[in-house]
């Protein structure tokens, strides 16, 4: 939104009006848009556009702010007057913690060519090639296609100049029968560079899964070997990041998955629990690897001191806590990266003698906060697998399970893609995340849902 030059002529032209007091500016500047379509048929375009200059002036152990929206001259020396007459009337802060100095971050390139000119046009056209497939198929498309083009700056006059600008959309579609008898779901998210979006790819599986989905029969609800295809484990995943936060250490994604059972404090599965010891099965890695190149996430922590990769658990050992006066430089949320391996989803269903391959979790609510159970419902395509072949279609299931219980018995990982771990397809919070192989993974009743 705002290159790095940009921005610094706008807070150097600051500090230079500052009669020498010290000054911090956070800059925001973002473009987030979208395109929206149902039964094939785009519905909605949409762009905001926003920016907004924060000034605070410190004058001695005293501090004042002010916003501006205005970035001209006169915007800027009244923005600036503001906040120093603030100060001025300030009451002092006596635990007033000194400047940020100027810091290194790990280099990132996040704002690529292919997602700053992704507009409308080019969204169309992902558009029509999908509803050419749809059409063609005789399924029913509706999806998203989500645009952020954003620039985040906090900079000083100590030297702190924090600066991260990223571009980044996702492709996300539903399929369904016209007579509803059938849905099918495909889509990836977080992604910097536009050519990794296959949208004939990702509508032919979301249109193969919702032409294979009708007359979907019912299973006896129990427990199941499960395949989670990368946005049902990315839900998944999401409800067990907490177990990797001391208290007060903060996590963005929480536990119980928003539901009833969120909160934080310590979990008794954690308790006495320290680095080096087995956590979680064999199968199980997890890290942030800030920096990691297809991801292109920001380099520096909340308090913009720089990040650095950290593994929090590798073949299920505990490495790593978040939180706490010696704390790792990363949080557990920061570029999420769970191990995996070449295997396809595909071979993975191969290497399976009989299961439920599993596309899409909806609807997930906490049950018990101290054991991170949850429960939720499949949805968009729940298939048998028998002999390394899916041989039919399943009604959707119920299920309440603990990712606690879960990672302990996985049997297979295949390879990470970009995948949002929130309900939602918007913002921050992609990872890689593969498809896993879970063991004895609770379906406990029947749903309706298609």
């Amino acid at each position: 939104m705002y290159s790095r030059d940009e921005v610094k002529a706008i807070t150097d032209k600051i500090f230079n009006m500052a009669d020498g007091h010290e000054v911090e500016v956070a800059l925001v500047g973002s473009e987030r848009s979208g395109t929206r379509w149902a039964n094939s048929t785009i519905t909605t375009n949409l762009i905001q556009y926003n920016r907004q200059l924060t000034i605070n002036v410190r004058i001695g152990s005293k501090v004042g702010s002010a916003f501006t929206r205005d970035f001209t001259d006169a915007g800027l020396k009244e923005a600036l007057a503001e906040a120093t007459t603030d100060a001025n009337a300030a009451e002092d802060s006596p635990n007033l913690r000194p400047l940020l100095g100027a810091q290194e971050y790990l280099p990132v390139d996040a704002a690529l060519p292919s997602a700053v000119n992704f507009g409308p046009r080019e969204r169309a056209m992902m558009v029509k090639t999908s509803a050419d497939i749809c059409e063609k198929l005789g399924v029913l498309g509706s999806g998203y296609i989500p645009k952020t083009y954003q620039t985040d700056c906090t900079a000083n006059t100590n030297g702190l100049f924090a600066y991260y600008s990223y571009a980044e959309t996702a492709f996300i579609l539903t399929c369904r029968m016209p007579d509803g008898s059938g849905s099918g779901w495909a889509g990836t998210t977080g992604i910097k560079d536009v050519s990794m979006i296959d949208p004939v790819a990702l509508t032919e599986v979301a249109a193969g899964k919702a032409l294979k989905s009708r007359n979907a029969q019912a299973l006896e609800p129990g427990r199941y070997t499960v395949i989670l295809e990368p946005r049902a484990n990315a839900r998944f995943l999401s409800l067990a990041t907490r177990i990797f936060n001391q208290p007060g250490g903060g996590g963005q994604f929480g536990g119980g998955g928003g539901g009833r059972g969120g909160g934080g404090g310590a979990l008794p599965f954690m308790e006495g629990k320290k680095p080096g010891d087995k956590i979680l099965g064999d199968l199980f890695t997890l890290k942030s690897d800030v920096g990691n190149p297809i991801l292109r996430q920001t380099t520096m922590m909340p308090d913009f001191t720089p990040a650095e990769p950290v593994t929090w658990a590798e073949n299920g050992v505990l490495k790593n806590v978040a939180g706490g006066p010696n704390g790792p430089r990363a949080n557990v949320n920061m570029s999420v990266s769970m191990g995996g391996s070449d295997l396809s989803t595909e071979d993975m269903i191969k290497q399976t003698r009989r299961g439920l391959l599993v596309t899409f979790f909806w609807y997930i609510r906490g049950v018990d906060n101290q054991t991170l159970l949850n429960t939720g419902m499949t949805r968009d395509g729940l298939f048998l697998v028998e002999n390394g072949e899916i041989t039919r279609p399943v009604q959707n299931f119920r299920w309440n399970m603990s990712p606690l219980v879960g990672y302990n018995n996985v049997s297979l990982v295949g390879k990470p893609v970009p995948m949002h771990m929130g309900e939602s397809y918007d913002g921050s919070g992609s990872g890689l995340i593969p498809p896993v192989r879970i063991e004895d993974f609770y379906m406990t009743s029947v749903s309706p849902a298609v």
